[in-house]
C-alpha cells in the first residue's frame, strides 16, 4: 500500500512503515515478540545530515529546484524468528526540499512484529545517501530514528551492506558547526573534483558514508561558512587507510597564516616571515595571478605598506619575506590582503592586533578566504569608506573596526584608490563603525545599512573624541571639600565647617551630557546645603533642603561651553557628602 506524504521542509525526513505486532522495547524477550500479535505503526523520522549543493570546479551557478524527489531502495532485515536474514527489498521515494533540510518517504509497509536491521539506499544523480538503524518493533505506535548520511567515494550496488560501510568522522564540536550561518563541508577524494555538501545545522555533519577500495587514499575536507573557507582538514590526516567497517577520523583547522617577526632589542629593522596556505594561492590559479600586500600601523609607527612575493615551501604551503623598517614596540593593527591580478577580486584577507613587545615573536592570522566558484546565499555589498581629518585631507592608515572591534580595513591599505580609502565587503545589515587614527587617536563613529548587491560610500571624519568621565586632563577642581574622582564618579565629602567643591570643565564638542546626583546630609537641622550644575553662569539647582538624589539625562550643551557641577554647605555646622555619578558626554 502506497500513501502520498510531501512536507514542504527538508530538515527530517519522515516517513511511516505499518507493521504487525511486537512492542517497541527494544530490552523484551525474542520469544516473546515473536509470538505478540497486532497491528503496529511505525514512524521512521530522519534526519538529513547534509545534501549535495555543487561540485566545485569552475564559477558558476547552482541550477536545483527548491524541492526534489530522492529514489532508491529500503532493505528490510529481520534479525529474529523464522525469517531470520531473510532480507525484503522496497522501493523507497523520498521527498526533500533542500532549503529547510526537511524531508518525507511517502511508502507503506506490513511486517511482522520482531527486531529489524533497516538499511536506506537513495541517490539523487550520482549522489547517494544512506541510512542504517536496528529496531525492535512493538505493538501501538513506534517512533525510529533514522540519519542519513552522504555516501563518498564509489556507488554503492547492494542496499544491504550499509551497515559495514566506514565511516568519516569529523571531530569538530556541535556547538562550533552552529556558530556557522551557512556551514558546508568541501570533500575530495584522490584528486576528484571537489563535492560540497550543505550542512543540516540543527544535526550537523558528524559523519558520512565511504565506499572505497581497501588500501590508501588522500582525502581532503574543506569548512565553509556560505562561500567563505573558514576550516580544513590536518594534512597530516589527509592520506588514510581505508578499511572494510573501520572509522576514518579527520579533525578541521582553521585556514591560518602565520607572521613571524624578529626584531632588535631596541626595535629597529623587522624581518618578518608571512606564511600563506596553499588554498589562497590556489583560489587565483597560482603566484603570477597574485597581488598580496602587508599594511602596519600602531600610535608609534606609522602606516608602513610592503608587497609580498610568496615562494611555494615542501609542504605546500607559501612564504614570503620581507623587512620592515624603523619598527617601535607597540601594539600593532596588521592587514593582509590578497587579491586576483586578472579580476582584480580581493579574494582573502587577514585582519588582527598584536603586541609586538620583544625581539621574536610570531603570531596566526585568521583568513578569511572566499571561493568564487562555491554558491552562496550570501550576496555581498560594497562599501567604500573615505576617511579624512577636520581640513578635508584623507587619513592613511586609519584603523576600520565593527561594534565587536574587529577590524575590517586599513585606509590606504588597498592597492587602489586614495590614501584615505578603503574597501569593505559586507553581508546585508546594519554596521556600527568606527575609524581610529591610531597616531593621535581621533575617531569617528558612525552606522550603515547595506543590501545585498548594494554599492555604497562613506565619508567619515576625524575628531579629537570627547573626554570620557571625569577625565583629569579635562577638569579642574576647587573648595574646601574633600574629594575623589573614579572615571565617571566624583564624590565629595563635607566632614564640618560647610563650604564645598566646583568641578569644571570646557564642553570640547556639540552634545548632550548625562549624570546621577546624590546628596547625604548630616547636620541636625540643617536645610539648606546646595547640590547644582552651572552652564555658563547660569544655575541649575538640584537640590536645596536636606538629603536628596535624582538623574538628569540628555543636557544640551555646546562647543566652549563652561559647565560647573558644585556643592555648597551654606552654615559652618554643615556636614554632607554629595556625589556625582555615571558621567556621560554624548556627541551630537
Amino acid at each position: 500500500m502506497i500513501q502520498s506524504l510531501k512536507m514542504m521542509s527538508l530538515l527530517g525526513l519522515s516517513s511511516v512503515i505499518v507493521a504487525c505486532g511486537g512492542a517497541g522495547d527494544e530490552t523484551a524477550d525474542s520469544n516473546l515478540r515473536d509470538t505478540v500479535q497486532g497491528d503496529a505503526v511505525v514512524n521512521l523520522d530522519y534526519d538529513v545530515t547534509a545534501y549535495l549543493a555543487q561540485q566545485v570546479t569552475t564559477v558558476s551557478a547552482a541550477n536545483f529546484s527548491a524541492e526534489q524527489i530522492i529514489r532508491g531502495e529500503l532493505a528490510v532485515t529481520p534479525t529474529t524468528g523464522a525469517n531470520a536474514g531473510n532480507e525484503e527489498i522496497f522501493d523507497w521515494t523520498i521527498y526533500l526540499d533542500e532549503n529547510t533540510f526537511e524531508a518525507a518517504s511517502n511508502n507503506t509497509l506490513t511486517l511482522e512484529p520482531g527486531n529489524y536491521d533497516l538499511e536506506l539506499l537513495v541517490s539523487k544523480g550520482n549522489q547517494q545517501y544512506a541510512g542504517f538503524t536496528n529496531y525492535t518493533l512493538g505493538d501501538g505506535e513506534n517512533d525510529i530514528n533514522l540519519t542519513v548520511r552522504p555516501v563518498i567515494g564509489d556507488l554503492i550496488e547492494n542496499v544491504t551492506i550499509i551497515d559495514r560501510l566506514a565511516y568519516f568522522k569529523f571531530e569538530y564540536p556541535s556547538n562550533e558547526l552552529s556558530a556557522l550561518t551557512a556551514p558546508a563541508m568541501g570533500i575530495q577524494v584522490d584528486a576528484a573534483p571537489e563535492q560540497l555538501f550543505t550542512i543540516n545545522s540543527a544535526t550537523g555533519l558528524s559523519n558520512t558514508y565511504v565506499n572505497l577500495p581497501a588500501g590508501n587514499h588522500e582525502l581532503s575536507l574543506k569548512l565553509y561558512d556560505g562561500a567563505t573557507q573558514v576550516g580544513k582538514s590536518v594534512a597530516s590526516q589527509e592520506i588514510q587507510d581505508v578499511i572494510f567497517g573501520t572509522d576514518i577520523n579527520m579533525d578541521i583547522v582553521p585556514l591560518y597564516s602565520e607572521v613571524q617577526f624578529i626584531l632588535t632589542e631596541d626595535g629597529g629593522d623587522a624581518n618578518l616571515s608571512i606564511t600563506a596556505p596553499a588554498e589562497v594561492i590556489d583560489e587565483v590559479g597560482g603566484t603570477s595571478n597574485l597581488t598580496a600586500t602587508i599594511a602596519l600601523v600602531s600610535s608609534k609607527n606609522p602606516l608602513q605598506e610592503s608587497s609580498l612575493f610568496f615562494v611555494q615551501q615542501p609542504d605546500g604551503s607559501y612564504l614570503a619575506d620581507i623587512v620592515i623598517t624603523d619598527l617601535q614596540y607597540d601594539d600593532v593593527t596588521v592587514s593582509i590582503s590578497f587579491t586576483d591580478i586578472t579580476t582584480a577580486d580581493e579574494v582573502a584577507s587577514c585582519n588582527n592586533n598584536w603586541l609586538v613587545d620583544n625581539q621574536n615573536q610570531a603570531f596566526n592570522c585568521d583568513i578569511t578566504l572566499i571561493r568564487r566558484a562555491v554558491v552562496t546565499g550570501n550576496i555581498l555589498a560594497v562599501l567604500g569608506v573615505n576617511v579624512e581629518n577636520t581640513e578635508g585631507e584623507p587619513v592613511s592608515g586609519a584603523v576600520i573596526t565593527n561594534a565587536t572591534g574587529d577590524v575590517l580595513g586599513i585606509t590606504g591599505s588597498g592597492t587602489y584608490g586614495t590614501a584615505g580609502y578603503a574597501k569593505l565587503y559586507l553581508q546585508a545589515g546594519t554596521y556600527d563603525l568606527t575609524a581610529t587614527n591610531p597616531a593621535n587617536g581621533r575617531v569617528d563613529e558612525t552606522s550603515v545599512t547595506v543590501s545585498p548587491l548594494d554599492v555604497e560610500n562613506l565619508l567619515m571624519t576625524l575628531t579629537t573624541p570627547p573626554p570620557s568621565g571625569f577625565d583629569p586632563a579635562a577638569w579642574t577642581y576647587d573648595g574646601v571639600a574633600g574629594y575623589s574622582v573614579s572615571g565617571a564618579d566624583l564624590n565629595i565629602s563635607v566632614g564640618s565647617g560647610g563650604g564645598g567643591l566646583n568641578a569644571s570643565t570646557t564642553i570640547a564638542q556639540d552634545g548632550f551630557i548625562s549624570f546621577d546626583w546624590a546628596i547625604t546630609v548630616y547636620s541636625a537641622g540643617q536645610y539648606g546645603d546646595v547640590i547644582r550644575y552651572i552652564i555658563n553662569g547660569t544655575q541649575y539647582d538640584l537640590s536645596t533642603a536636606g538629603s536628596a538624589s535624582g538623574s538628569v539625562s540628555n543636557i544640551p550643551v555646546y562647543a566652549g561651553d563652561q559647565l560647573m557641577l558644585s556643592t555648597w554647605g551654606t552654615t559652618q555646622s554643615s556636614s554632607y557628602a554629595a556625589s556625582f555619578t555615571n558621567y556621560t558626554f554624548v556627541a551630537n
